[in-house]
């Protein structure tokens, strides 16, 4: 049973002297199980069953059971507060009454809503990497890839790993999902897979191996994507390897840049990215420097660097970065910072072109300008 507490004798003040019907000390007359009918002749007597009352008929007769009973008990203290309108009060109890029902309905509305809400209107969700050594290698190859691929580079990639480069915050417009083992990579610039499930695809679209993680079964390749397929790219292979090696020995005899031992190795193994080799070029036609350290080679692939640190510029170094800064792409470095008080450090974004110095050391006049939209001097600046 409902029931309200009299507190200070609120209710007595308002004049409520009752609500509905009189109680015949039965609070719920109407909830009986059978009624019983009078007998027709020649036939049984036969309960009748009503209809279960609403919660609502329920609450309302309870209410009005308490307030009846509460009007006997004291009804002479009530009839002498209660003054001439009696009605006021009534109304004003029922108005209270409604408000409190209709906010219990709209708050049990509200909960219904909101639990079928939250278990219907769910979207898909990208499946979760999982775990093991296969996951491992999968978030290790999404954190590099996030890091050093460039950021408008297509990603082709089976379904756990679209999942685990979305952990790692890759954009889904960036991801080329591959439906089966069949699927077709082109129009993507990478190509993440695994030796079980895209050593086909590997071998056919895309033979560069640019990093790798893990070992055995669970070994997670990145490889970068060759629309010409695995001839194209070998012919390219051997003309950029040579362009490279020739432009090192240049950069190697250029007065205004002093290298490590490490470093020369480097150079003459032609293992320094094309547009760090012309960058440098570009420099040491304005500046002398030094070159510290090569770095940034790619885990478990044959060594590329893409990272240059130099120091040495002086003042001249905020004119420097401006110049780097302004190169157009391929030249555009993904990362340039100072490092001390007279240093740069540059860093260019994988895959690493093929093809970019054949211009530049094949023609007299033209530079990479003509060839690859840079903005570098003619080769006499560039490699002598």
């Amino acid at each position: 049973m409902l029931c309200y507490p009299d507190s200070g004798g609120t209710i007595s003040r308002l004049g409520v002297v009752g609500v509905g019907r009189e109680d015949n000390h039965a609070p719920f007359p109407h909830v009986q199980d059978t009624v019983a009918l009078p007998k027709p002749a020649g036939q049984a007597r036969k309960p009748v069953r009503r209809s279960e009352p609403s919660w609502g008929r329920v609450l309302v007769n309870t209410v009005e059971s308490a307030v009846s009973r509460r009007r006997r008990t004291t009804g002479p203290e009530r009839r002498r507060t209660s003054g001439s309108r009696p009605w006021l009060a009534r109304w004003l109890w029922r108005f209270a009454f409604l408000a409190v029902a209709l906010a219990g309905v709209a708050v049990i509305a509200l909960w219904l809503v909101g639990g079928l809400a939250g278990t219907s209107s769910r979207g898909p969700r990208v499946p979760s990497p999982g775990t093991g050594p296969a996951a491992g290698a999968q978030a290790r190859a999404a954190a590099w890839i996030t890091a050093q691929v460039s950021g408008n580079a297509m990603v082709a990639c089976y379904a756990p790993m679209c999942a685990a480069l979305q952990e790692q915050g890759v954009a889904a417009g960036r991801l080329m999902p591959l439906r089966s083992a069949g699927a077709n990579p082109l129009g993507a610039s990478v190509l993440v897979t695994s030796r079980s499930a895209g050593g086909q695809l590997a071998s056919r679209y895309a033979p560069a191996l640019i990093a790798s993680f893990g070992s055995g079964g669970t070994r997670v390749e990145v490889r970068a994507v060759e629309p010409g397929g695995v001839s194209a790219y070998r012919a390219a292979l051997r003309a950029d390897i040579a362009a490279r090696g020739a432009a090192g020995s240049q950069l190697l005899r250029n007065p205004r840049i002093r290298f490590t031992g490490p470093g020369a190795a480097q150079l003459r193994a032609s293992e320094v990215d094309t547009r760090l080799l012309a960058t440098l070029a570009t420099l040491a036609s304005q500046y002398s420097f030094r070159v510290t350290a090569f770095g940034d080679a790619a885990p478990g692939a044959p060594l590329l660097f893409r990272e240059v640190t130099i120091s040495g510029i002086g003042r001249s170094l905020p004119t420097a970065l401006a110049m780097v800064r302004a190169q157009n792409p391929p030249y555009l470095p993904a990362r340039i910072a100072i490092t001390g008080q007279t240093g740069l450090s540059i860093e260019f974004a994988a895959p690493s072109p093929l093809g970019l110095l054949s211009p530049v050391l094949d023609a007299d006049t033209a530079g990479p300008a003509a060839a690859g939209g840079g903005a570098f001097p003619p080769r006499s600046a560039l490699f002598r």
